[in-house]
């Protein structure tokens, strides 16, 4: 079984368990093929592999979009959310202010246009700027 996580809309995403390899799912999205996989969704779809994951998206590639840049420590604080910790936990891990840490965190949201913590891993993954251990 492999995990898919589908974004529908900048918002809104889903997680699904497909019985076939993750490089399987992925090459029949990219020709376009995905209604073995994913029947009820509408194209264009683009997928790529993300360790287990296989993350699908509407319109341009993933290939093809701008990175955000994430500084040293923004990647840290970022990695330490997608662990769950809060953020007086990864200041009190990172030996800053909890104040210092939100704004790392209010910068990566803005950066990656996310509304919360949640959206934020979530796009941090889709984006490939974190490899989430599952």
């Amino acid at each position: 079984m492999t995990r898919v996580l589908i974004f529908r809309e900048p918002d809104a995403f889903g997680v699904m368990e497909v019985d076939a390899p993750a490089m399987q799912i992925v090459e029949a999205i990219n020709r376009g093929q995905w209604d073995d996989y994913l029947p009820e969704a509408k194209g264009p779809l683009y997928a790529r592999q993300q360790g287990d994951v296989v993350v699908v998206t509407h319109g341009a590639p993933l290939s093809e979009v701008e990175l955000p840049k994430l500084s040293r420590r923004e990647h840290q604080v970022l990695v330490l959310l997608g662990e769950g910790l809060t953020t007086a936990q990864i200041a009190l891990r990172l030996g800053l202010r909890p104040r210092t840490i939100r704004g790392y965190v209010a910068n990566m949201k803005a950066r990656l246009r996310a509304q919360n913590i949640q959206q934020l891993i979530a796009r941090a993954v889709a984006l490939g700027l974190f490899h989430p251990e599952l």
